[in-house]
């Protein structure tokens, strides 16, 4: 069953004012009011537990308390959740430490997803971290373009591995392996538009936003943004 959360704008202000650290994650999940079953809270926590370990020897995160962690990465991809089809094939591009593709295996286990980072060891860590939680989602330790010559998703996820004109232009050769970019994005968004439409990088796409949210505690705007072919060049 899709997770969702209950209008996590509203408890903005609430938060600002809050000071006290969620000493679980089930606590940070609550002030929320994110509506999650008590099976992915295990598995979440699990897997923030397994994530910060490493971190004291690779940096992966900077969100290393149970706020931080649901006020940013909890939340982006809950909202990324929505946007996704049932049984989709999804390939998260530049995971990192696994945001959003390992959380997007735990909120939606009905999507099939891949992760690919072309930093050995980050690739290194992420699969421990999904052999650890037992999850059936294939890590690659290589470059989406390399993926995606062998391969085929619904959609291809990122954040915060690049700018727009970057990430189009990393998979411009390869739009016959995937039908869309989600691409979850801060306040710069407007401005990378703007780049990638003075480079020529969006004449034969579409791009919209198809959701948009506060983080909480802060007046500062993330944003979901879709990329497809446009009409009449889909495959």
């Amino acid at each position: 069953m899709e997770p969702r959360s209950i209008d996590v704008e509203e408890k903005s202000q609430q938060l600002t004012s809050s000071t006290e650290e969620s000493s679980t994650l089930e606590q940070a999940v609550a002030r929320l009011e994110m509506e999650l079953s008590s099976t992915q809270i295990e598995l979440l926590d699990a897997y923030c537990r397994k994530l910060w370990e490493w971190n004291h020897k690779i940096n992966l995160t900077r969100h290393t308390n149970y706020d931080l962690f649901a006020r940013r990465d909890l939340l982006d991809s809950l909202r990324l959740s929505r946007q996704l089809a049932e049984s989709e094939e999804v390939l998260d591009v530049g995971t990192g430490g696994g945001v959003p593709g390992v959380l997007l295996a735990i909120l939606r286990p009905d999507l099939s997803v891949s992760v690919c980072d072309s930093v050995a060891k980050k690739s290194r860590v992420v699969r421990d971290i999904i052999d650890s939680l037992d999850l059936p989602v294939a890590v690659y330790a290589e470059r989406a373009q390399r993926v995606l010559e062998d391969l085929r998703f619904h959609s291809l996820v990122a954040r915060a591995v690049g700018n727009i004109s970057q990430i189009l232009t990393w998979v411009q050769e390869d739009w016959t392996s995937f039908d869309r970019l989600l691409l979850i994005k801060g306040p710069k968004w407007v401005t990378e538009r703007g780049e990638a439409r003075h480079r020529g990088l969006l004449a034969n796409l579409d791009l919209r936003k198809v959701d948009s949210y506060l983080m909480p505690g802060t007046d500062s705007e993330s944003v979901i943004l879709q990329i497809s072919r446009k009409s009449g060049l889909s495959h």
